[in-house]
């Protein structure tokens, strides 16, 4: 009866497979994609719910196989791992009613559900299973990237000694090897923990930016107007390799001269979420139980640049004075400039791009410190330079904006610009 009922699904496949889909009118593609990609996601949803049962049924032994993946890997020809992927999912599914509803209905993918199931841990179960279903509305709204930050907070906030855990295991885990090839050159590998990684990958930036500047400005000496990016003296995997010896010698010219270093990095953090970790660690000290102050889901803690930081890592990070912390309130930006100055001044870049950590073009996701400060309202329309009308934008997209605004302008002189 199954059987029978899944040669119809191939029928239809079968039928897609007759379409050209370079004949399409183009304003059906995107619909199209959509649609087969919810159906791909619901056949999917069943062929987990069907390898679970599988794996139940112990049917899998009779071929000698070692797990129903195995088993329907060697009948496939497909990858055991992806395999056993699908399967895993349609066992946790068995206890995740509304994720395993929005899975058969094609509206989440598989790798929604894995991610909702790696917050299922046992010491959460009870939270998770009032949270599921608004859980599940984050998946179906957000963009997948937002989604998995938001199911991270989620369980970062309700389980915090998980997270101070993962954080302290982080740290113990670093480890960097040097060593010397039989040509004499010299090799460098090395894991870091985030708040040292990020720490370092600025510094190394920063001297990275020094040496491209050198570079760009030899070429345009030696070509003028015609240099490109491909008649530098240096690739960018040689000048990272030489900042990393520049930082070297740096630290040897100021060795023993007690001089500061720059603070380049910088961890932001909501002002709730800094005030309730200090009430956390003031409870331990005393010995009281810190959890009868709980964060926020909606906190915020995190580098500037990106990159996830326990609210401990922030407090313990601002009391060294080893990095910047940057506490917001809750407007995140306070500053003004009006009308007398064109260009963002500094203080205002730097909130505007904490207060809206990505290029706020709608398909873009590059982190704003890599980003333009845009007029929202263009400053020949009348357009302030203030905090409410600035935004980070990338290259290409403010190139697009002011592109069409130009256009605009043109078509219709008189007209009003647009709010």
């Amino acid at each position: 009866m199954v059987v029978a009922e899944l040669e119809h699904l191939r029928e239809g496949a079968e039928k897609t497979r007759a379409i050209t889909w370079a004949n399409e009118p183009v304003a059906t593609l995107e619909d199209a994609v959509v649609h087969l990609a919810r159906t791909k996601a619901m056949v999917e949803a069943a062929e987990c719910e069907a390898l679970a049962a599988y794996e139940a049924s112990k049917e899998w032994k009779v071929s000698g196989a070692g797990s129903a993946a195995m088993r329907i890997a060697h009948v496939t020809r497909g990858r055991k791992e992806t395999i056993g992927r699908r399967c895993d999912a349609g066992t946790v599914l068995r206890g995740m009613p509304h994720t395993e509803a929005a899975f058969a209905a094609g509206e989440i993918t598989l790798d929604h559900v894995e991610t909702l199931s790696k917050a299922r841990v046992p010491s959460l179960a009870v939270r998770f299973a009032l949270d599921e279903e608004r859980m599940v509305g984050w998946a179906r709204d957000l963009p997948y990237k937002e989604f998995s930050a938001k199911v991270q907070d989620w369980r970062d906030v309700h389980a915090p000694e998980d997270a101070e855990e993962r954080a302290q295991s982080q740290v113990e885990s670093r480890q960097l090897y040097a060593s010397e090839t039989f040509g004499g050159m010299g090799r460098v590998d090395s894991w870091l923990d985030p708040l040292s990684y990020r720490e370092f990958l600025d510094e190394l930036e920063r001297h990275e930016r020094r040496l491209f500047e050198q570079d760009w400005a030899e070429a345009r000496a030696r070509l003028g107007d015609a240099a490109t990016k491909r008649d530098l003296a240096r690739t960018p995997a040689q000048r990272r390799a030489d900042a990393l010896v520049e930082m070297a010698r740096a630290s040897k010219a100021h060795a023993g001269k007690g001089a500061a270093p720059t603070l380049g990095t910088t961890i932001v953090c909501d002002d709730d979420t800094f005030l309730t970790c200090l009430a956390r660690l003031f409870a331990e000290a005393r010995g009281a139980d810190p959890d009868g102050y709980p964060y926020s889901e909606d906190r915020r803690c995190e580098f500037a640049t990106g990159g996830r930081v326990t609210p401990e890592q922030a407090v313990m990070a601002a009391l060294a004075g080893w990095l910047n912390t940057l506490v917001l309130d809750a407007k995140g930006f306070p500053l003004k400039h009006g009308r007398h100055q064109r260009f963002f001044p500094q203080p205002l870049r730097d909130a505007l791009m904490i207060a809206f950590p990505e290029c706020r073009g709608e398909t873009c996701d590059i982190r704003s410190v890599h980003c333009e400060i845009d007029h929202i309202l263009a400053w020949i329309d009348g357009g302030l330079t203030d905090d409410v009308n600035g935004q980070p934008l990338c290259k290409r997209e403010n190139r697009f904006k002011e592109r069409l605004a130009a256009y605009r302008r043109r078509r219709d002189p008189g007209r009003p610009p647009p709010p």
